[in-house]
C-alpha cells in the first residue's frame, strides 16, 4: 500500500517549535560542557557553494532559531546559479546535553526533517561523543552516529562516522583554521575538510570529488 505524502510539515514545524517555548533569547550564546560547543545564531548565513560532482554552483542560505529549552529549528534553502531553480528545507530538532543523559555521550539530537526536493518527511535521531586529544581541547575525536526513518519507508537509514580534529587559532593574524578527517562507514570512505573564518574546501578524496564554499 502506497503511503500518502504530507503536505502540511511546516506548519506542524512551526507549532512544535513555538509551543516549546514562546519566548526566545536573541543573544548569540557560546558555552563549552566537555568539549561540546554550542554556538546559537539569529543571523541568517548566507554563502556560495561550488560542487565539482554536479559542476554547479549556487547561493545557499540558513537561518537558525533555538531557544532556552533547547529546541532548535533550523531553516536553509539554496538557489541554482544555471537554471534559478530553488530548493528548501527545514529541521526542527531537540537536544540534549549530559546534564540531562548519562555522560557516555555529549550529546542527542531528537527531530523531523522536511526537504522540498524529496517532498519526504525523515525523523532523525543522532547521538555523537567527544574525547579530548590534547587538554586545550582543541584536538578531539569525535564518534557520531545515527538512524532516519522516512514516512515513505518502513526500513531505517543508519551512518556512522568517526572524525578527527584539529583547531589552530591565530593561525594567521585575525584567521582560526579547522582541519577534519574522517571515515564514513555507511560510504565506507574516508574525507576530509579544511575551514578558515569566511571558506571551507571538502573532499571524499576520490578523483576530482570536491566541494567549496565561501561565506558572503
Amino acid at each position: 500500500m502506497k503511503i500518502k505524502k504530507r503536505r502540511e510539515p511546516l506548519i506542524f514545524f512551526s507549532f512544535l517549535f513555538v509551543k516549546a517555548n514562546h519566548k526566545f533569547d536573541n543573544k548569540f550564546v557560546k558555552r563549552k560542557k566537555n568539549s561540546e560547543l554550542l554556538r546559537t545564531r539569529f543571523d541568517m548565513e548566507t554563502s556560495l557553494k561550488i560542487d565539482s560532482k554536479t559542476r554547479r554552483s549556487c547561493i545557499f542560505v540558513k537561518q537558525r532559531f533555538t531557544n532556552s529549552e533547547n529546541y532548535c529549528l533550523t531553516l536553509s534553502g539554496n538557489i541554482d546559479l544555471q537554471n534559478a531553480k530553488c530548493k528548501a528545507n527545514a529541521y526542527v530538532r531537540k537536544k540534549f546535553f549530559p546534564t540531562d543523559l548519562n555522560p557516555i555521550v555529549s550529546r542527542i539530537d531528537c527531530g523531523v526533517n522536511y526537504d522540498t526536493e524529496t517532498d519526504d518527511v525523515i525523523y532523525k535521531l543522532r547521538g555523537k561523543k567527544s574525547f579530548d586529544i590534547t587538554s586545550d581541547g582543541l584536538t578531539t575525536l569525535d564518534v557520531k552516529g545515527g538512524v532516519d526513518l522516512s514516512i515513505t519507508s518502513s526500513t531505517p537509514k543508519m551512518d556512522a562516522k568517526i572524525e578527527l580534529s584539529k583547531t589552530l587559532f591565530n593561525f594567521q593574524p585575525d584567521q582560526d583554521l579547522n582541519m577534519k578527517i574522517g571515515f564514513n562507514a555507511q560510504t565506507k570512505r574516508f574525507y576530509g575538510q579544511i575551514r578558515e573564518n569566511n571558506w571551507s574546501i571538502n573532499t571524499d578524496f576520490s578523483r576530482n570529488r570536491w566541494n567549496f564554499q565561501y561565506d558572503l
